[in-house]
């Protein structure tokens, strides 16, 4: 019983899982999409670069489809509601994470792949939803939360809301050019500022006493 025990006991044998072979893989998919595109995209490629084995790829993603979407899933990843309580803080919290989406090379491959990925709906509707519309939905989410505490108005239209957020600072990388530092702190206060000015309940003025 005791050398039984002493077996079962026994520690297992073998390479223990490389917990950073995610992130190799993922990252060096993006390379690959910056490089080839969708339609040139290479696990062979992808492999060599993260440097394992093809096989340990399937593992994780069975099908090279799957490998695509979580790789530019990873360039919108961190973009959630920080539900802070505060509009402001929402915002501020999320306009710098926003701006790292739309900087290089992260925008020309979400660009490339967006183009690409309309002879393929599904897996388009699927890019969309995991990488494209998660900066609008996060910002979206904080709006709705701002109406929910009452810091917003009723009415606040929060899809138009969140697409003059995400235009603002779209804008400032497709037509800023190198006067300002892109992920500038001070804009960032400035247009969350502007925001919630718009945005919030309009109360009623007080009365003027009568004559």
């Amino acid at each position: 019983m005791q050398q039984e025990t002493g077996q079962l006991d026994r520690p297992r044998r073998g390479r223990p899982r490389d917990a950073t072979i995610d992130t190799r893989v993922l990252s060096a998919a993006v390379d690959e999409l910056a490089e080839h595109g969708v339609g040139g995209f290479s696990v062979n490629r992808v492999a060599a670069r993260a440097g394992v084995a093809k096989r340990g790829i399937y593992v994780r993603w069975p099908a090279r489809d799957d490998l695509v979407l979580h790789a530019l899933g990873t360039l919108a990843a961190g973009l959630v509601p920080p539900r802070t309580g505060s509009l402001r803080s929402d915002l501020m919290h999320l306009a710098p994470l926003v701006d790292a989406v739309f900087t290089e090379p992260r925008l020309s491959i979400l660009a490339r792949c967006m183009a690409e990925l309309r002879r393929f709906p599904a897996m388009y509707a699927a890019f969309r939803r995991e990488s494209v519309d998660r900066c609008a939905a996060a910002i979206e989410d904080a709006l709705h939360d701002a109406v929910t505490r009452g810091e917003a108005r009723a009415d606040l239209d929060t899809d138009l809301a969140a697409g003059a957020f995400l235009g603002a600072l779209l804008a400032r990388h497709a037509f800023g050019g190198a006067r300002q530092p892109l992920d500038d702190p001070a804009f960032h206060g400035r247009l969350v500022d502007f925001c919630v000015a718009a945005v919030q309940r309009v109360t009623a003025a007080p009365a003027s006493p009568s004559t």
